[in-house]
């Protein structure tokens, strides 16, 4: 595949991204470079359509060992992984074969990290796991070291059918609420299949 000049979008390839987002959108995300904390289930989901998208770099952080239980979770861990490389190594080749156009690499320790956030490298980090190694990647710690240097930080993990996504992009950031109305809270308890599902 031909390489493109820095900055210039592959209109074929991003036809419809662009048709979704418009072109000066399309133009922002081909120069943001993001991290993304864990890879059980969400953070390679996120990774995956992150990259189909088309920033210009996703770094990946999760250092915790493959395991079984990740095969579940992590379509692209396999067996062959399992006790013998990070999550975040089980996947990166399957994700870079995703989009020649996006630099996707591994970012080896929470130093390494950390480093990235405080040089201003990166414009949104995306935080998915809140213990990694046994140890707890503290979201406040996090968000304000993100916060400081203006960088995007997303928080958010599912647990099974319920989940959470904070996000903080400063005091700049603005919300648009479309009907001004409150989120609505429920609990599932029961659901009913028949004709059309209840």
């Amino acid at each position: 595949m031909e390489s493109k000049e820095e900055g210039q979008i592959d209109t074929n390839l991003y036809s419809r991204q662009i048709g979704t987002f418009g072109i000066e959108t399309m133009g922002k995300l081909i120069k943001m470079q993001v991290a993304i904390v864990g890879l059980r289930g969400l953070g390679v989901e996120i990774a995956k359509n992150l990259i189909l998208a088309g920033p210009k770099s996703v770094h990946l952080y999760d250092p915790e060992i493959t395991n079984v239980r990740d095969l579940g979770a992590n379509f692209y861990t396999e067996e062959q992984h399992v006790g013998k490389v990070s999550r975040a190594e089980a996947c990166l080749a399957k994700l870079r074969e995703l989009n020649p156009y996006v630099k996707v690499e591994v970012i080896p320790d929470e130093a390494a990290l950390k480093a990235a956030i405080a040089n201003g490298s990166l414009h949104v980090v995306c935080q998915t796991e809140m213990m990694l190694q046994n140890k707890v990647l503290d979201q406040q710690e996090l968000d304000a070291a993100c916060r400081e240097k203006k960088v995007g930080y997303i928080s958010s993990q599912t647990f099974g059918p319920w989940g959470y996504a904070f996000v903080d992009y400063g005091k700049e950031h603005i919300v648009t609420d479309h009907d001004g109305e409150q989120t609505k809270q429920f609990i599932v308890v029961m659901i009913e299949k028949g004709k059309e599902t209840v």
